[in-house]
């Protein structure tokens, strides 16, 4: 209960870093200018460091993630991580109240089919991904390039994706370079605590280079998500793809699917999708996603007829 309890509050705080965050973020660009078409720069991600609310937001992710760990020594895995998926209506609500925005029923249904499907995907990994061989390095490095190559795709269809999408697209793109970045920090403790390599060893600094790339990169892309829509699709994308990037690092390159069957499989297989599903029905009912649909066809809807007087 203790540790249930601690989630719950880490799950908060998380939600309320992640909405100052998003208003730091938005807080560099013109207030008047569409969400979807802000692109931050470098320049600017270092500028951000300068704004006190996003360096709280940012105090509230580690204050968070700190609870987290703490938790994780209470109760298993498999309690303790569907709670953290509350940080997904923690940021609906709270971004409803500090925009004033009403949340719709189809709101509702998007974090409703989200919560379930990543419940239901901590499930299956946590019950049965119970494998585990000895860590290889040459498998790990690969899974770097490969999912670079990914995320460089991704990169690019975020720029050409529908506005509704882009915050959902950068997002992913961030939440898979940490997803990655977590598989590769049990990697290296694995590497240093079960295979006895030595802390400088060449494997143990590679993995914790690499690890090291991927929280660079996925932080710079997770603000690109803030930049470019609300930040409870951001929430939801990175509590949704962030554990499956992870938990399929671990299954495939760590062996810890050995043991798993083709049920398990499949079942991890289905609630991900709706997972995934649920995360693109909050990105586009969400209400600046309506509003700015609405917006694009007023503007691009042709000018009434007029008639000539006496015709």
């Amino acid at each position: 209960m203790l540790a249930i309890g601690m989630q719950v509050v880490s799950s908060f705080l998380f939600a309320s870093g992640a909405i100052l965050q998003s208003l730091g973020v938005k807080s560099t660009f013109h207030p008047s200018a569409t969400a979807s078409s802000n692109k931050l720069t470098f320049a600017g991600l270092l500028k951000l460091f300068t704004i006190p609310k996003w360096l709280l937001g940012l105090t509230f992710v580690f204050m968070g993630a700190a609870i987290h760990l703490v938790a994780l020594s209470f109760a298993p895995v498999a309690v303790v991580q569907p709670v953290g998926i509350l940080a997904v209506p923690w940021s609906v609500l709270l971004a409803a109240r500090i925009h004033k925005h009403a949340l719709s029923h189809k709101m509702w249904i998007a974090v409703a089919v989200t919560v379930a499907g990543v419940v239901g995907f901590t499930v299956f990994s946590s019950l049965f991904a119970t494998g585990e061989k000895q860590v290889e390095f040459a498998p790990m490095f690969i899974a770097f390039l490969v999912v670079c190559a990914i995320c460089a795709v991704l990169s690019y269809l975020a720029t050409k994706a529908a506005p509704w999408a882009r915050a959902m697209m950068w997002s992913s793109v961030g939440a898979t370079f940490y997803g990655l970045a977590s598989g590769f920090m049990k990697a290296a403790m694995d590497l240093v605590l079960k295979h006895g390599q030595p802390f400088g060893g060449f494997e143990v600094l590679a993995t914790v280079l690499m690890m090291l790339a991927c929280y660079g990169l996925g932080v710079w892309m997770i603000q690109q998500g803030y930049a470019s829509g609300p930040a409870e699709i951001t929430v939801g994308t990175m509590t949704t793809v962030d554990p499956f990037v992870a938990v399929l690092f671990g299954l495939i390159v760590l062996g810890e699917g050995m043991d798993m069957g083709v049920g398990p499989a499949v079942g991890m297989a289905v609630t991900g999708a709706i997972a995934v599903y649920g995360v693109m029905l909050l990105s586009k009912d969400h209400p600046d996603a309506v509003e700015e649909r609405r917006l694009a066809a007023e503007i691009g809807a042709p000018e009434p007829a007029t008639v000539p007087p006496g015709s």
